[in-house]
C-alpha cells in the first residue's frame, strides 16, 4: 500500500520511524553565534527645583549606559557663565569655571541610576538658565 493511501497519522509515525532509526548517523560540530548589541547611553532629567540651602535642588537625573568601558556624566552650559557655581548629582560636586564643559563624575562599566541634582551660584549668581547633562562612553 502505498503512503498516500495510508492516513496522514500513519504517514507522520513512519516519518519519525524512520527518522529514529538513523539517528545512529548523527555527526556533531560546533556552532558559533556572535551577536552585537549597540552601545546605548542616555540621561533624563526629572524637574523639581526647590530652595535648599545655599542653592536649589533641580530634580533628579536618571542614567542608562550599557558601555562595558564605561562612561562619564558631562554638564555643558553657556561659556563665560556660572563662574565658580558648584553643581553636585548624588555625592559628586564640582565646581565649573566658565569653560562651558565639566565633567561631574564618572562609572566604570555599565550602570543605570537615579541621582538628585544640586546647584549653588557663583559670584555672578545663575547667569544662564541652561545647563545640559550628557553621557559620553569612556
Amino acid at each position: 500500500m502505498p503512503i498516500r493511501s495510508l492516513p496522514k497519522f500513519s504517514a507522520v509515525l513512519l516519518l519519525l520511524c524512520g527518522s529514529a532509526a538513523g539517528a545512529e548517523n548523527v555527526a556533531t560540530g560546533t556552532l558559533n553565534i556572535r551577536l552585537t548589541v549597540p552601545v546605548v547611553c542616555n540621561v533624563s532629567h526629572q524637574s523639581a527645583i526647590s530652595q535648599a540651602g545655599a542653592g536649589y535642588r533641580l530634580g533628579a537625573l536618571r542614567e542608562f549606559c550599557n558601555s562595558p568601558r564605561g562612561y562619564a556624566l558631562v554638564v555643558n552650559y553657556a561659556p563665560g557663565s556660572m563662574k565658580g557655581a558648584v553643581v553636585a548629582v548624588g555625592e559628586e560636586r564640582v565646581v565649573l569655571d566658565g569653560s562651558g564643559r565639566a565633567v561631574i563624575s564618572q562609572a566604570q562599566g555599565p550602570r543605570i541610576r537615579d541621582r538628585e541634582v544640586f546647584a549653588e551660584p557663583g559670584a555672578a549668581g545663575f547667569d544662564t538658565d541652561r545647563l545640559e547633562f550628557n553621557l559620553e562612553t569612556i
